[in-house]
């Protein structure tokens, strides 16, 4: 699996060259996960997570594991419509995900802690946890070490080892928003 980066400016209504570049990537490739979030009203910041060699996106429609997808392979607007928070994260469908701010936050402090570990133990950051597992443990607000076990990639050893941390990062932004909240 690959991954590439796209950012696409929320101002230019015509179709900007980012756009038109997202667009024909989107034709060229299969389809495993997409990631998109709005950065200070300005521009789309776009993670897709790809696979090459394989057919395009198109044929895998024809697969029904994109239902809406014809769409959004012709136009970049319709793919920021298609947001659909995950039931079961290990047959999660494939489809973008718009993250709210307080899930922007809880990732990239999940992160931040990833890489703090990583840093101290001399591991790569992916033997921790790979940045999709993050994303779906900062989706489905997860409050126990039993909801980690349903985060793919996450299994007893791995809940065991980091999961009193990763519920602690989640615990004490938790608390800071509901401070702000009553105040």
């Amino acid at each position: 699996m690959k991954c590439k980066t796209f950012k696409i400016n929320l101002q230019d209504e015509t179709g900007s060259l980012e756009e038109i570049k997202f667009n024909k990537f989107l034709e060229t490739v299969a389809l495993s996960q997409v990631f998109a979030s709005v950065v200070n009203n300005e521009f789309w910041s776009v993670v897709v997570f790809y696979e090459e060699g394989k057919t395009a996106t198109q044929n895998l429609i024809k697969e029904k594991h994109f239902p809406d997808a014809s769409r959004a392979a012709e136009n970049f607007h319709s793919v920021k419509t298609l947001v659909e928070k995950p039931s079961k994260v290990e047959s999660v469908p494939v489809e973008p995900t718009i993250l709210t701010p307080e899930q922007e936050k809880n990732y990239s402090a999940l992160r931040n802690w990833r890489n703090e570990q990583a840093s101290q133990t001399g591991l790569a950051p992916y033997m921790i946890a790979h940045n999709d597992s993050l994303m779906q443990i900062a989706i489905l607000q997860v409050k126990t070490k039993e909801d980690l076990l349903q985060i793919k990639g996450f299994g007893e050893k791995r809940a065991e080892k980091y999961g009193d941390e990763i519920l602690s990062v989640l615990s004490v932004l938790s608390a800071a928003r509901e401070m702000r909240n009553e105040n």
